[in-house]
């Protein structure tokens, strides 16, 4: 087979192996995501744990997004709000309390409490009027949040044994409050 007689069947071939790469390399990235391990450190909801926990998923789309999540045993929230509005309340008390809560869109906000034994809070917030108040109580704990946008403001409460926190913001109003005991 000479490929310098029919330059149209070179160039499908090469685009026919072009189009094998990304397959094949959107797969893996794709398969990647799904590890049962987080980058955070122990499982994520959802992908691993316990088999008795309980695992909420909670994804809006849309202009006036609430939400309210009340957990109580061995809690998983995820919860997604991309629009106009936004706000969430979550709360769980129990044993190994895990919540991720990503906020995109103009209203933002977002109230979480926690008390029991593994708290894990990671909240990231982009667009608009933002702010985050979260409250653990309880063994270890550990809070993220990031916030990217205008208004941002932060205010986290953990009390009890360890506790670990991070906060990152980057927009215009950026203000944060930290109170551990």
């Amino acid at each position: 087979m000479n490929l310098f007689r029919s330059p149209g069947r070179a160039s499908r071939l090469a685009l026919g192996a072009a189009i094998c790469a990304i397959v094949s390399l959107s797969i893996g990235v794709f398969a990647a995501d799904l590890s049962p391990l987080s980058d955070f450190g122990p499982s994520e909801p959802g992908f691993g744990g316990t088999s008795n926990g309980q695992t909420a998923r909670v994804s809006q789309a849309g202009s006036a997004n609430r939400m309210t999540g009340v957990q109580a045993g061995q809690n998983n929230l995820l919860a997604n709000q991309a629009g106009v509005a936004n706000a969430a309340a979550m709360a769980q008390a129990g044993n190994n309390n895990w919540m991720a809560l990503s906020q995109s869109g103009s209203g933002n906000q977002f109230a979480g409490y926690q008390a029991g034994a593994g708290n894990r809070s990671v909240t990231a917030q982009s667009g608009g009027n933002n702010a985050a108040t979260v409250t653990q109580s309880g063994s270890s704990m550990s809070s993220q949040v990031t916030q990217r946008g205008t208004n941002n403001e932060v205010s986290i409460m953990q009390s009890r044994n360890g506790a670990a926190l991070q906060v990152m913001q980057n927009g215009i109003g950026a203000r944060a409050s930290v109170f551990m005991k």
